[in-house]
C-alpha cells in the first residue's frame, strides 16, 4: 500500500495559468474513500486512475472507473468517490486552482463532476512522478515547472473528457486514429488517399473518416493539408529552396495550388512568408 501526499506552499507569483495546492498518489488501499459535502472543498479536484478500479457517485448513480479514466470536480461541489475493495486503484491526484478558467474547461458545468478518459498512461505517470519529485523537497524556483506540469497533465486529459459515461470513444480506437495521424504528419509529402490512411487504421474508409473527424476535430483531408502547410512553413523559413521545390517536398503536385493553399492558410504567399520569417541573408567580408 502506498500513500503519498505533497502539500505545496502558495506560489510567489499569483498569475500562473494553474497551480496545485497539493498533489499525491494512493495505491493499493481498499479503504480510500472520500465524501465531501457541497461548499466544503475550495479547489479543483483532479483524479486519474492508473491501475486497479474505483468509482464515483454522481446524482445518486455509481459510475465504475478503471485505468485510463478519471474525473475532475469543480470547486465547492459535492464529492463522493473511492477505491474498489477487491481491486484497489492506483490513483494520482492534484488539488489546484487557477486565476481564470482555462479555455480547455469551456463547456464544463461548474456544478457537476467531469468524467475523463486518457490513452497515454506512461505520459500521465511521467508528469505526475516529476510533480512528486519537485514536491519532495520543494523550492520556489520550481514554481514555473510545477505549473507547467499541471497544465500539461490537464492538456493530456481534458480534450478527451466525456460528460456522460460511455460518451467517449474507446481508448483503443483513439490510439489507432492518433497513430495514423502521426504517420501522416511525419510523411505528409506522400500521396495520401483516404483509403491509404484507413488501411493503416484497420477500419473501412467510411468508418475511419468518421472516427478521425471525431478524435482530431477535422477531416483527414484537412489534417493532411494542415500538415503540409506546416512543413512548407519550416522549409520556407529555414532553407533557400525555390517555392516549386518546397511545393514538391510537401506533397503539392502543382505549385499554383500550393501558393493558393498557403495564402489561404497563412494570409501570405510563400515568397512573402519567406521574406518575413526566413533566414537573414548572410554577408561575406573580405
Amino acid at each position: 500500500m502506498m500513500k503519498a501526499h505533497y502539500q505545496l506552499p502558495a506560489p510567489t507569483y499569483a498569475r500562473y495559468a494553474c497551480y496545485p495546492e497539493s498533489v499525491g498518489r494512493y495505491s493499493g488501499d481498499p479503504r480510500h474513500v472520500a465524501v465531501r459535502e457541497e461548499g466544503v472543498f475550495p479547489y479543483y479536484n483532479l483524479h486519474l486512475v492508473c491501475g486497479g478500479q474505483g468509482y464515483l457517485v454522481r446524482g445518486g448513480e455509481r459510475i465504475e472507473l478503471q485505468a485510463g479514466e478519471g474525473f475532475l470536480y469543480p470547486k465547492h461541489v459535492r464529492q463522493e468517490y473511492g477505491s474498489s475493495a477487491s481491486e484497489p486503484w492506483d490513483i494520482r491526484w492534484a488539488h489546484f486552482d487557477m486565476p481564470v478558467p482555462l479555455a480547455m474547461l469551456d463547456g464544463a458545468d461548474p456544478g457537476e463532476v467531469w468524467l475523463l478518459s486518457y490513452d497515454d498512461r506512461e505520459r500521465v505517470e511521467r508528469l505526475t512522478d516529476r510533480m512528486y519529485d519537485l514536491g519532495t523537497a520543494f523550492e520556489t524556483r520550481s514554481e514555473p515547472e510545477m505549473s507547467a506540469l499541471l497544465y500539461a497533465l490537464l492538456a493530456e486529459v481534458l480534450p478527451r473528457s466525456k460528460r456522460d459515461a460511455g460518451a467517449a470513444l474507446p481508448r483503443e480506437q483513439q490510439a489507432a486514429i492518433r497513430a495514423v495521424a502521426d504517420s501522416v504528419r511525419g510523411r505528409c509529402q506522400l500521396p495520401w488517399s483516404l483509403d491509404r490512411m484507413a488501411a493503416l487504421s484497420g477500419y473501412s474508409a467510411y468508418h475511419f473518416h468518421r472516427l478521425f473527424t471525431e478524435v482530431l476535430g477535422q477531416t483527414p483531408n484537412r489534417y493532411l493539408q494542415a500538415c503540409r502547410i506546416v512543413r512548407a512553413k519550416s522549409l520556407l523559413a529555414s532553407t533557400r529552396l525555390p517555392v516549386k521545390a518546397v511545393a514538391d517536398e510537401c506533397g503539392f503536385a502543382q505549385v499554383s495550388y500550393f501558393i493558393r493553399s498557403f495564402r489561404k492558410a497563412e494570409g501570405l504567399t510563400p515568397a512573402d512568408y519567406r521574406r518575413v520569417f526566413g533566414q537573414t541573408q548572410s554577408h561575406e567580408y573580405d
